[in-house]
């Protein structure tokens, strides 16, 4: 009896206990806290701790933490300096395909297009290639009688003048974008303003060529004697960028002779040499390479030596005393500092054939 007692006592408790209408006998216990019931075995092998008899979640608390929740992600998403970051990712990747739009596509449109005015100006005529090493003139696009001013200028290329009054030449390279006006600031000392300035004095990095500003042009064939060209290398292949296919033997040998019409002569000059020279003395030997007229005839010489000894291509075109030459310079990208220099001499009169097929590499040019 006494364990039936026992055993219906425990079953009624349990049961009281399961529906909630009875507590433990706990001052501090109120009707308002939740009872966390014990744990009670009934025998059947489950142990009940009425867990899923405490009062449920109401929904009023769950839409609070749904929305602690909700903010907690805006919060995250909406983080300031993440999004700063990712702004300025997207400006610089914006700004840096535009840079790269502009000056591989846009710029040499623009300056084919502003050069295209000066060129019908100008009509130059089409430089002849090579043929296996030897050159020959083509007397059926010879030049043989052109209009001049009283001035002695010819009168097609005054018509250049009135579009920029700078304008002191033409300068053509074969088989290269090189076909450009040159121009000339006498009073520019520092060789600065076509550096930064087009054919249309409009400030552009490209610059235009130009001649350096000590070189003298004059009717009958009045030269310096060393006339010098600077132009930019652009990496886009515009100005003088191409200039670095004299690298190449063969393409010398296709290519041997180039054009520099001033405002009172065309004339033709065969490429002696191709050297490399330094501005600074912290990336080689400063070869002064910077001349335009010499003291004597030994002098100039002299001078055409030290750009054969640096030469990149050892050519079978001489030079003497009473030739001129010239210089097309601009930046090499091998070491800081660094030009690259083509030398031309000018085609004597009545040359009319170039042979250069024995031209080869040199070995051992000297370098900066």
């Amino acid at each position: 009896m006494e364990g039936q007692f026992s055993n219906r006592w425990y079953e009624e408790l349990a049961r009281e206990l399961k529906s909630g209408s009875r507590a433990p006998d706990d001052a501090d216990f109120t009707a308002t806290v939740p009872f966390a019931a014990p744990a009670v075995d009934f025998g059947d092998g489950f142990v009940d701790s009425f867990d899923d008899d405490l009062p449920a979640e109401t929904s009023s608390a769950k839409k609070t933490k749904s929305k602690a929740k909700s903010k907690s992600k805006k919060k995250k998403k909406s983080d300031p300096v993440t999004n700063v970051i990712l702004a300025l990712s997207i400006c610089i990747f914006l700004g840096s395909a535009g840079f790269l739009l502009y000056k591989y596509v846009a710029e040499p449109m623009i300056l084919s297009q502003k050069m295209e005015e000066f060129q019908e100006a100008h009509q130059g005529h089409e430089v002849q290639q090579a043929n296996n090493g030897v050159w020959e003139e083509n007397t059926e696009s010879a030049v043989v009688e052109e209009k001049r001013l009283e001035n002695g200028m010819l009168e097609q290329m005054a018509a250049l003048l009135e579009k920029n009054e700078d304008i002191v030449g033409w300068i053509q390279v074969p088989n290269t974008p090189i076909d450009y006006a040159v121009t000339q600031r006498k009073k520019d000392t520092l060789n600065s303003y076509y550096l930064n300035h087009d054919i249309n004095k409009e400030y552009n990095a490209a610059g235009n060529p130009f001649l350096d500003y000590r070189n003298e042009v004059g009717p009958n064939n009045t030269l310096s004697k060393c006339s010098l060209i600077y132009g930019h290398h652009r990496r886009n292949g515009t100005m003088f960028a191409k200039l670095k296919y004299y690298d190449d033997v063969e393409f010398y040998k296709q290519n041997p002779v180039i054009t520099f019409d001033t405002l009172y002569d065309r004339k033709k000059w065969v490429v002696f040499a191709n050297f490399r020279a330094t501005a600074s003395s912290d990336t080689g030997k400063i070869f002064k390479y910077i001349r335009t007229n010499f003291k004597n005839d030994t002098e100039f010489l002299n001078f055409v030596a030290a750009i054969k000894k640096r030469s990149k291509i050892i050519t079978p075109v001489e030079v003497n005393a009473d030739d001129k030459i010239l210089l097309l310079s601009t930046c090499s990208y091998e070491k800081s500092n660094w030009r690259m220099v083509i030398a031309a001499r000018q085609l004597r009169e009545g040359e009319t054939t170039v042979d250069v097929t024995s031209a080869e590499l040199n070995p051992t040019p000297l370098m900066p």
